[in-house]
């Protein structure tokens, strides 16, 4: 049987962004992004994880690195930490938490995209074939994410869960997918020993709840991207097969 999040709806944060943002989609070309995968706590995962939503086996997450070279707020930075999870029997990311490089980029993420995030510092540096980021979060710790010795890779090994977050309605907590499949994948790496490491930092902090217990592999990717409107992830139809969150 599932094990599914302790996170009840009631205590999900409404989101009310009133700082203006250009609308989605955004076309984001040339964007560079690594991926990092890895194992972590179980409690942790149950406790970050809303009700609806049910843990893999093993628990793993996922720091995503994003440099945006254009996009409309100008250029930024994003480090996205990511709860891996299912709903409705299949594969989902569930935002945890962000550092983005700009005012503009934090009221876009909470107006058009219904998570929060921090101002901070974002850096991604390739030498050769090695990219390694730097995510200094204001509120505490500094992560590495370091992958050595990438290798170039077909396109076709570029693969991407769907990132969703809760969002309270009126109703019950509903769960928006906020991304989509790139657009185009030009270079692409495989760089399994890829590694996250955390520093300093409160232990509230989901950085820090959510640090690497064991490395599981690394992507990076050079694409252009899309940031889609929000969908809501609806229900089968009863009597439409599949099976329940």
């Amino acid at each position: 049987m599932p094990q599914f999040g302790r996170l009840a709806g009631t205590a999900i944060a409404t989101i009310n962004e009133e700082a203006p943002a250009p609308a989605p989609p955004w076309k984001v070309p040339a964007a560079l992004a690594q991926m990092v995968t890895f194992e972590v706590d179980a409690e942790a995962t149950l406790d970050l994880l809303p009700e609806m939503l049910s843990r893999p086996a093993p628990p793993y997450a996922r720091i995503l690195v994003a440099e945006y070279p254009e996009s409309p707020v100008g250029p930024y930075c994003e480090a996205l930490l990511l709860l891996s999870c299912r709903y409705l029997m299949l594969p989902r990311q569930l935002v945890v938490a962000s550092v983005v490089t700009s005012e503009a980029a934090r009221a876009a993420n909470a107006r058009n995209w219904q998570y929060t995030s921090e101002v901070g510092e974002v850096r991604v540096v390739r030498e050769g074939a090695s990219f390694e980021s730097h995510i200094s979060v204001p509120s505490g710790p500094v992560i590495h994410v370091l992958s050595l010795n990438a290798q170039e890779t077909g396109i076709a090994s570029i693969r991407y869960d769907p990132i969703v977050v809760v969002q309270l309605g009126a109703g019950p907590p509903e769960v928006l997918t906020i991304s989509s499949d790139p657009i185009a994948v030009h270079d692409a790496w495989l760089a399994p020993g890829s590694t996250a490491t955390c520093e300093g930092g409160a232990s509230e902090s989901a950085w820090w709840k959510l640090r690497s217990r064991n490395p599981i592999t690394g992507t990076i990717a050079r694409q252009d991207m899309e940031r889609p409107e929000p969908s809501i992830v609806e229900p089968p139809a009863a009597g439409a097969g599949g099976g329940l969150p």
